[in-house]
C-alpha cells in the first residue's frame, strides 16, 4: 500500500532519531491513524520476518492490550512504514509530567501489559524491549502495549544505552532476548508507574558503565508507600530478579492476579483514576523506536567486537563515532545488542598509551570509568592476568587468567585505527582478527558488578604502550 492512498492527508506529529511518525484519518470510515515511517526500506528478510510476526499477531487480535500493525506501506521516496491505531499519548509522557500513577491504574496497567505479554509469546513473538515508550492508551485510558517483534529492531537499531534502566540483566550480560526478559521489562514498567522513578534511575554525572553495573548487580530500592499492597510489590520484585529462572514463569497467571487484585476483596485502597490527558488533534505519539534520549553522548569514539562462541568466528561491527541521542546505529544482529551496551559501560573515557614509537603516532585505548561508590569492602585480589599475545600474522591470540565471576572486555589500540572493544563476556581466551601490517597493544578489563579490574597494557610487533 502506498503512504499516499487513503491516507487522508496525513499530518506530522513527530520527529525522531529513526521514524517519523504521522496522523492520518481513512476518509471512507473516520477512523483516525498513526504512520510511522522508517529512514529506507525495509529489505526482503524484514518484511518477511515483519509479515510473519504481523499474522501471528492478528491470531490474538481479541486480547484489546495488543497494538496491531494493520498494515505495511511505502511512500514515494521509497521509504517504508508501518500504520497503526492512532493513541493520544505513552506511559512515558505521563511520567515525564511528573503523573504518578495510584494502585489501581499500576494492576490496570499491569493486566493489561501482561495480557498483552501473554497472547504474543503463545504466538511465539516476543516483544524486545518493554518500556513506558511503547506503553500507549487509548483516549477511554486502556493500557495498550505497541510495537512487538524485533523485525523492525534488527533493521533500524537504537543506541545501545536507550532504555538500559528497563533492560534485562541477561540482556545486557549475554545479549539474551526472551520471554523472561519481557517480564523484567514489565516489572521494571510497574515499579517506574509506582514509584515514578525507573528501577535504577540515572544520576546527575553518572556514567554510562555504573548504570549498567547496577542493573547487573545491584538490588532495587524498596517500594516505600505504604498503601503500597505487599502482594503488587512482592510481584513486581520478582519481576525485576536478576536471573530469569527467579521471575514468574507463567505471564497469564500474573494478568489475573492483577485483575484479582482490582476486585472487590483484594488488598487494593481506593485510588484516584490516573490523569489521562484529553486527546487533542496533534496527539503526543511516543514510540520506542523513536524516542529522544535524555543521555549525554560518550566523548569518544568506539567500535564494538563481539565475541564468538568457542570455535566460532568473531564479528565487528563498528560504530563511527560517539553514542548521541539523535545517530543511529549501523545494522547489527541483536545478538550484539547487550554487548555494545557492556563495551560502552566499561570503557567510555578516552586515554592515550604512547606514543608508542608507531610512525611517530600515539596509540589511543579507552580508560576504565571512574569506579562505582566505595564499596563496603576492598576489593579482591581477583589475580586478572593478560598473557603474552600469540602473534600469528592474521590474528592474536589472547588467553587471561582470573579468579572468581567476572566479565570481561579485552580493549584493542591499533596504528592508525580506532580502539576497539571486544567484548568476551565470560570466556578466558579470544582469537581477534588483525591486520599482518599493523601494530597493536591490549588491554583487559573485568568486572564483578561492583570493581572494575585492569591489566597493564601489553603490545605486539614492537609498539609500546605507555600508560
Amino acid at each position: 500500500m502506498s503512504i499516499e492512498t487513503g491516507v487522508g492527508g496525513p499530518r506530522l506529529l513527530a520527529q525522531g532519531p529513526i521514524a517519523t511518525v504521522y496522523a492520518g484519518r481513512d476518509p471512507a470510515t473516520g477512523n483516525d491513524f498513526a504512520i510511522k515511517m522508517f529512514p529506507g526500506a525495509f529489505d526482503r528478510e524484514t518484511s518477511a520476518w515483519l509479515e510473519r510476526e504481523r499474522k501471528a499477531l492478528a491470531a490474538v487480535r481479541s486480547t484489546r492490550s495488543v497494538l496491531q500493525i494493520d498494515d505495511v506501506l511505502t511512500d514515494a521516496g521509497g521509504r517504508s512504514g508501518i500504520r497503526r491505531e492512532l493513541c493520544p499519548g505513552s506511559l512515558a509522557g505521563l511520567l515525564d509530567s511528573g503523573a504518578r500513577l495510584g494502585v489501581p491504574d499500576v494492576l490496570a496497567l499491569g493486566a493489561a501489559i501482561a495480557s498483552a505479554l501473554a497472547a504474543a509469546h503463545g504466538t511465539d513473538v516476543m516483544h524486545g524491549g518493554v518500556s513506558p515508550h511503547n506503553v500507549l492508551y487509548r483516549a477511554s485510558g486502556e493500557f495498550v502495549l505497541a510495537d512487538f517483534g524485533v523485525a523492525l529492531r534488527r533493521r533500524f537499531p537504537r543506541d545501545p544505552m536507550y532504555a538500559v534502566e528497563y533492560t534485562a540483566p541477561e540482556t545486557l550480560r549475554d545479549d539474551t532476548l526472551s520471554p523472561a526478559s519481557d517480564l523484567y521489562g514489565l516489572g521494571a514498567v510497574l515499579y517506574a508507574a509506582l514509584t515514578g522513578t525507573p528501577p535504577f534511575p540515572r544520576h546527575t554525572g553518572q556514567q554510562p558503565g555504573e548504570r549498567i553495573l547496577q542493573v547487573l548487580r545491584e538490588p532495587v530500592a524498596p517500594i516505600q508507600d505504604p498503601g503500597v499492597p505487599s502482594e503488587l510489590s512482592a510481584t513486581i520484585f520478582r519481576l525485576l530478579a536478576k536471573e530469569p529462572a527467579d521471575r514468574p514463569q507463567d505471564v497469564a497467571s500474573l494478568a489475573r492476579l492483577f485483575t484479582k487484585l482490582r476486585q472487590p476483596g483484594g488488598e487494593v485502597v481506593t485510588g484516584e483514576p490516573v490523569d489521562v490527558p484529553a486527546e487533542e488533534e496533534d496527539a503526543d505519539v511516543e514510540f520506542d523506536d523513536f524516542a529522544v534520549l535524555r543521555q549525554p553522548a560518550a566523548p569518544s569514539p568506539v567500535q564494538v567486537v563481539q565475541a564468538p562462541p568457542s570455535g566460532g568466528r568473531t564479528l565487528i561491527r563498528e560504530f563511527s563515532g560517539p553514542l548521541k541521542t539523535e545517530r543511529r546505529l549501523p545494522w547489527k544482529p541483536i545478538a550484539l545488542a547487550g554487548a555494545g551496551v557492556l563495551a560502552a559501560g566499561l570503557a567510555v573515557v578516552p586515554l592515550v598509551l604512547g606514543p608508542a614509537e608507531i610512525g611517530g603516532q600515539a596509540v589511543p585505548v579507552a580508560a576504565a570509568i571512574p569506579p562505582p561508590a566505595p564499596a563496603s569492602a576492598p576489593a579482591p585480589d581477583v589475580k586478572l592476568a593478560l598473557a603474552p599475545p600469540r602473534d600469528q600474522s592474521d590474528h592474536v591470540q589472547l588467553t587471561w587468567t582470573a579468579e572468581g565471576e567476572l566479565d570481561f572486555v579485552v580493549i584493542m589500540a591499533g596504528e592508525r585505527l580506532e580502539t576497539k572493544q571486544l567484548v568476551a563476556h565470560r570466556q578466558r581466551s579470544l582469537d581477534v582478527p588483525v591486520d599482518p601490517a599493523r601494530r597493536y597493544c591490549f588491554q583487559l578489563r573485568a568486572t564483578d558488578g561492583r570493581h572494575i579490574y585492569t591489566t597493564e597494557p601489553v603490545s605486539i610487533r614492537g609498539a609500546r604502550c605507555n600508560p
